[in-house]
């Protein structure tokens, strides 16, 4: 059976995600894209093989050419999108963050909830990461004793105009928010984000790089530095 994915946002995330689809992973393609661009989708439409365009993305979501959904669109859009993918009965992977705002990623945890079946994934690579994965390995056997502090380097090589301070948090250091969780398997009880003294590479409204300080429920310390232009990455 060959899974036929429908792709909201075909910008560079999209198309790679669309590449590994066709060429690397067994079993699927992708059959559907849509972007605002849409002289841009077509570009990826046909690179990809020769997919369907679609005008938008509820269109490509109830199409029946579509069996499951990835949303690789801007962060503002991700609720609504995920949405109707759940009403739709289709499972979708979602890039972070799920939405960025509270009441929208609640919306979705219940509509999921109601539907009564688990359809929704964010894009939190990391867990799968073999490194990642052989240092929770030895946390959870005890190899190397208990958690004290960890910390976490996140750099960008740089990062489009249109980035601003609060995606810091939304679209990226989100990625160490989950890596946290999951490899300390504990909540984040207090966030501190500190803002050293900003790069030249930065646009005006941007402020790079930051520092986050998590709080967790035992007392362990998480640090995250993240730098968005830091030209390698």
């Amino acid at each position: 059976m060959t899974i036929r994915v429908g792709i909201i946002g075909t910008g560079l995330i999209g198309e790679d995600h669309g590449r590994k689809l066709v060429n690397v992973i067994n079993g699927s393609t992708v059959s559907a894209v849509t972007d605002v661009n849409l002289d841009r989708a077509k570009e990826v439409a046909t690179a990809l093989g020769g997919a369907a365009v679609f005008g938008n993305g509820m269109d490509l979501i109830n199409s029946d050419q579509v069996d499951a959904v990835l949303v690789t669109s801007v962060g503002p859009t991700h609720a609504e999108f995920v949405l109707a993918c759940i009403a739709a009965g289709k499972p979708v992977m979602c890039e972070k963050p799920l939405a960025p705002t509270v009441p929208e990623c609640e919306a979705i945890l219940a509509a999921e909830t109601a539907f009564g079946k688990r359809l929704v994934i964010v894009g939190y690579m990391r867990r799968y990461d073999a490194g990642y994965r052989q240092v929770k390995g030895a946390l959870e056997a005890g190899t190397i004793g208990d958690p004290l502090v960890m910390h976490n380097g996140h750099r960008n090589a740089t990062v489009g105009e249109a980035y601003t301070s609060f995606m810091t948090m939304t679209d990226s250091m989100i990625h160490e928010v989950d890596t946290t969780r999951w490899m300390l398997d504990e909540e984040i009880t207090s966030v501190q984000v500190i803002p050293p003294k900003r790069t030249p590479k930065a646009f005006p409204h941007l402020q790079d790089p930051q520092f986050a300080v998590f709080g967790t429920e035992s007392g362990i310390l998480s640090t995250v530095e993240f730098f968005a232009n830091c030209q390698y990455g």
